[in-house]
């Protein structure tokens, strides 16, 4: 058997456990510090990359991953710029334009307002479960962003998987 196909035999769940681990250990991270460590993000990233270039299990080109980790960070930096500029102050931290960008890597350009949803509503819903939990607001008006988009991330990749008719992925 050559590598190619042992390859495309194990991809599916590589990627899943491949992503599941990296998001799962950013979302903790962000939860505990606020912070999303690029040490963690630019192995990831790359691993995104290197699965586009041997045959994404979702179709995602190599191309096409790039040009999704850019547009998603561009459109992602300009959101945080623009919140910022209104709110007269930071909206968002770097971690989470560069997040979306790792997004973009695994799963192109195009499922980036599905993440960018997911991870709105799961970051509402998760601050309100642990509000409601330990009796007192969360992060003082802050909410980390970070598990929210890593859930979308992460839950796009499993439904491109299994071929979901709402998400198309364009490749």
């Amino acid at each position: 058997m050559d590598f190619l196909t042992y390859w495309h035999q194990i991809a599916p769940g590589l990627c899943v456990a491949v992503l599941a681990l990296g998001l799962g250990t950013l979302s903790w991270i962000d939860l505990k510090t606020g912070y999303l460590p690029f040490a963690i993000q630019i192995p990831l990233g790359i691993s995104g990359l290197i699965v586009a270039v041997l045959g994404s299990p979702v179709g995602i080109g190599w191309q096409f991953a790039l040009i999704g980790g850019a547009c998603n960070a561009a459109v992602f930096a300009g959101l945080r710029w623009a919140v910022s500029r209104w709110k007269q102050r930071e909206a968002m931290g770097q971690g989470d334009v560069w997040l979306v960008g790792v997004g973009g890597l695994w799963l192109g350009p195009w499922a980036l307002p599905y993440i960018m949803a997911i991870g709105g509503f799961g970051t509402m819903i998760g601050a309100a479960f642990v509000s409601m939990i330990v009796r007192r607001p969360l992060w003082k008006g802050e909410m980390p962003l970070g598990p929210g988009l890593a859930a979308g991330i992460l839950f796009c990749f499993v439904l491109a998987l299994f071929d979901s008719a709402w998400l198309t992925l364009g490749s």
